[in-house]
């Protein structure tokens, strides 16, 4: 049986006293932890743990030190302190309701020196099969969680090689609905006669409408055959030279 693994690292050094007593305890367990300066590095060998052992008295003292912090964990342990039986020394919390990546985005909100935190992660497996390697970048801000795939990754690649493949298409004509209004000012300035009303009563509207009317009434076919032909032309001429 393959076993997978997500190798993890988190490569912003979160400082120590931008995290409550309960996010220190609680991310120290979903990973290993390492004093870094006046922060803590974290790393997951494996993979980063959902399902966490705590001893009660650690973890209800943590909850308590941290209650005036807002913090998502606050209302979880919260909870789960509560179900604890009078004796119980220590308790199971699952952390697969939420992500450690919100975790560490409540550290962001509140901290005075972080804009954000990155983190990447290797997708492995215990065996060589096709649907086991690969990974994972996150990028965690005050208003975002962002993640990428190796897999997302190579979707934009062949979205890249298809476009790159499809034959080439050259616009002959554009026009600008702002040098449409120049024009108009340029006729009623020197050709009164062919307007009764004022440049400034003519809105962007009028331009636009007037656009979208011409655009769908002219016809350029033969210009565009020509520019084809002269194209093929041009083509075999290019051919036909000396290298």
């Amino acid at each position: 049986m393959a076993s997978y693994y997500v190798p993890t690292v988190v490569q912003t050094t979160i400082p120590d006293t931008d995290m409550t007593p309960l996010e220190r305890l609680i991310l120290s367990h979903i990973f290993s932890a390492e004093p870094d300066g006046d922060g803590l590095y974290f790393f997951a060998e494996d993979s980063p743990a959902e399902c966490l052992e705590l001893d009660v008295a650690v973890l209800r003292d943590a909850h308590r030190a941290s209650a005036d912090a807002d913090s998502v964990l606050n209302a979880i342990v919260a909870d789960r302190l509560a179900e604890v039986e009078a004796g119980d020394t220590h308790v199971e919390l699952d952390l697969s309701v939420i992500s450690w990546a919100t975790i560490f985005q409540d550290v962001v909100r509140r901290s005075p020196t972080l804009d954000e935190v990155a983190v990447s992660s290797a997708f492995t497996c215990s065996r060589m099969r096709s649907d086991g390697f690969g990974g994972m970048a996150t990028l965690i801000t005050v208003t975002a969680i962002l993640s990428g795939s190796t897999d997302e990754m190579l979707a934009g690649f062949r979205e890249v090689a298809d476009a790159a493949a499809a034959p080439s298409v050259h616009v002959l004509l554009r026009f600008d609905e702002s040098e449409v209004r120049t024009t108009v000012g340029e006729v009623i300035a020197y050709d009164g006669a062919t307007t009764i009303v004022p440049f400034a009563s003519i809105s962007d509207d009028d331009i636009h409408a007037a656009c979208l009317a011409v655009a769908a009434s002219t016809d350029f076919a033969e210009e565009r055959g020509s520019a084809v032909f002269k194209a093929a032309l041009a083509a075999i001429a290019n051919a036909a030279a000396p290298r």
